[in-house]
């Protein structure tokens, strides 16, 4: 994964940080944590709420706002 980063000249990028932000956008696009734990091989769901509780967060503080209008 290293090589593919730096081939890809993304020198600052970890397969950590990559499967990270694919939990982030796949929480974004609304998908379930259990769909994100299917798609990145996550076998922890406590591992994949943390990394999708900002998205979470940002989704129903819109919801919230909406509620008011």
């Amino acid at each position: 994964m290293r090589t593919w980063c730096d081939e890809a000249e993304l020198p600052n990028c970890s397969s950590h940080g990559l499967r990270k932000a694919i939990a982030r956008r796949l929480a974004e696009a609304g998908c379930t944590a259990h769909e994100i734990m299917a798609i990145t091989g996550h076998l922890d769901l406590s591992m994949v709420q943390l990394y999708t509780q900002a998205a979470n967060q940002e989704d129903l503080a819109d919801s919230g706002i909406a509620l008011l209008r």
